[in-house]
């Protein structure tokens, strides 16, 4: 029994740990600074748990009746976590919140919460040990007993991961399991204590499932609605729609952005998206051999979500007088479903589309093929952040390899609007860029948003300005033309010196991360 109580407790910890992360995630997000916090104050429970257990240990007269105390302790905060997030969460974030102010606000809500909602449970469980160890040693010995204690818990931690990751997340959900956990933490208290009324307190976790769960609306942006809510092992997501019909697919935190973008007349999705339809010109320009022997822009867009980029490029294939052939990598599998049921691509004669899902897209390009006309890179892990391993000098040389020359590189840079193009995110990122594609490299921002988008070229220049604003057909947005001016757009690599962004050391999530809160105080 002692051996089975360790591995519970170890169990449990680890699911406290993980899904924890992503009970926040509606409410402040998954970033690293939130998973950050979240390994560190559990470490940090631990710790303490540990050693207030041990000197309990030593000190009780009943240590297995002591370990049943800290099992229903464990149980009834965690289970206070499921009914008392969501009025926290409500407290501490003010309505109508942008992604412009919520770095600043998120972190320290999210830390908050874990010390309120997380630590305390982690806590309770982690004094078990010391008692288990004391109750074994009666039989086995002290170090025979402290060995066997730890592997069962360590066992138990291992089968909490894998259960949370390949079982909770995609199958029970994040609430069901966690309001599991508890009520088997309240019946494991039962059976050490064998007291009726912890019994009967084991069905209290599993009634507040019947409430309704808070975090769909969660930071929901005025006159929308919740179609759809979904947990994958990556991001909590969400389908929402306006009056007018259009739709979003959020993730994690929502507020005002979005991951992709769905209208129902189809037609330019608008902001950041639309400068995309600049790269099948860029790569066309000049380029008159190519463009006779080949009809279609061959695009790989890594981050393709439910597709909002499609349209964009298919304008510009059309403006070359071209058709387009887009093959799109999305990590998340939940993400493709989504978007099938709810965000579903109209059919266009002249686009062919392959999706690759459930693959990461770095492994996947260098699978690819090395002729390619156009690469879009449109991939957060998170709201704020640019997948590490996606913005190094090493990826974006890979980048260059699958391009033909004369092939464009496009890439989307959220980032809260800095002082200089030249240095912080955007900096960083260009001068990574540049390593590899040289001079030919330019950033324009969208007019009225904190996005930019990176173009760079292989082998050739960009079009100038001029040239640039006499391609773009009269029928296009305004916003996107408004683009192309020259107050907009930067050229060529960056003045001065950046930090440089490897796969071995790469601090853009530090660069992220005082970008976002500077942008938002």
């Amino acid at each position: 029994m002692t051996l089975f109580a360790a591995a519970l407790a170890g169990f449990a910890v680890l699911a406290v740990e993980i899904l924890g992360v992503h009970l926040l995630a509606p409410w402040f997000g998954s970033s690293t600074i939130v998973w950050s916090q979240q390994i560190g104050l559990v470490l940090l429970a631990i710790a303490l748990g540990g050693w207030i257990g041990g000197r309990r240990s030593s000190t009780s007269k009943n240590p297995r009746h002591d370990a049943a105390l800290c099992f229903a302790g464990g149980g009834l905060l965690l289970a206070f976590c499921l009914f008392g997030l969501a009025p926290f969460a409500g407290w501490i974030l003010p309505e109508s919140l942008s992604l412009d102010q919520a770095a600043s606000i998120f972190g320290r809500g999210s830390i908050t919460a874990a010390l309120l909602f997380f630590v305390p449970p982690v806590f309770f469980l982690s004094m078990i040990s010391p008692l288990l160890v004391q109750i074994r040693a009666e039989e086995r010995g002290a170090g025979r007993a402290a060995g066997e204690i730890s592997c069962a818990g360590t066992i138990g931690s291992l089968a909490g991961v894998l259960f949370a990751t390949f079982l909770a997340l995609p199958v029970l959900g994040v609430r069901p399991t966690l309001g599991m956990v508890a009520a088997i933490l309240l019946l494991s208290s039962f059976l050490l204590r064998r007291k009726p009324v912890a019994l009967a307190a084991a069905a209290a976790p599993l009634l507040l499932l019947l409430t309704p769960d808070a975090s769909a609306q969660a930071n929901l942006p005025e006159g929308a609605k919740v179609l759809a809510v979904a947990e994958s092992s990556y991001q909590h997501l969400r389908v929402i729609e306006f009056e007018d019909g259009v739709r979003w697919l959020q993730m994690n935190e929502g507020v005002d952005s979005y991951q992709s973008l769905w209208l129902p007349q189809g037609g330019w999705p608008g902001g950041y998206y639309d400068l995309f339809a600049l790269a099948p010109l860029y790569a066309d320009s000049g380029m008159e051999a190519v463009r006779s022997g080949q009809t279609a822009v061959q695009v790989w867009v890594l981050g393709f979500g439910t597709g909002t980029a499609v349209e964009p490029l298919v304008q510009g294939a059309r403006a070359v007088r071209r058709s387009l052939e887009v093959t799109g990598v999305e990590l998340d599998p939940v993400v493709a479903e989504l978007g099938h049921e709810w965000m579903p691509q109209q059919q266009q004669a002249d686009v062919t589309l392959t999706e690759l899902v459930g693959a990461d897209a770095r492994a996947m390009l260098r699978a690819g093929p090395n002729n390619l006309d156009v690469i879009v890179l449109d991939a957060y892990a998170r709201q704020f952040e640019i997948p590490l391993h996606l913005a190094t000098t090493e990826f974006f040389a890979e980048v260059h390899s699958h391009l033909r020359s004369g092939g464009v590189f496009s890439l989307n840079l959220g980032t809260a609007t800095p002082a200089s193009a030249d240095s912080g995110l955007l900096g960083a990122v260009r001068g990574a860029v540049a390593d590899s594609f040289g001079e030919h490299v330019r950033i324009q921002q969208v007019p009225y948003s904190r996005n930019w988008v990176l173009f760079a070229r292989k082998d050739q220049p960009l079009p100038d300005l001029e040239e640039l604003l006499g391609l773009l057909p009269e029928a296009w947005p305004l916003a996107l033309g408004a683009a192309c001016l020259p107050g907009l757009v930067r050229n060529g690599a960056p003045d001065g010196a950046v930090v440089s962004l490897h796969d071995d050391r790469n601090p853009l999530g530090v660069q992220q991360l005082l970008d976002w809160r500077e942008g938002g105080e």
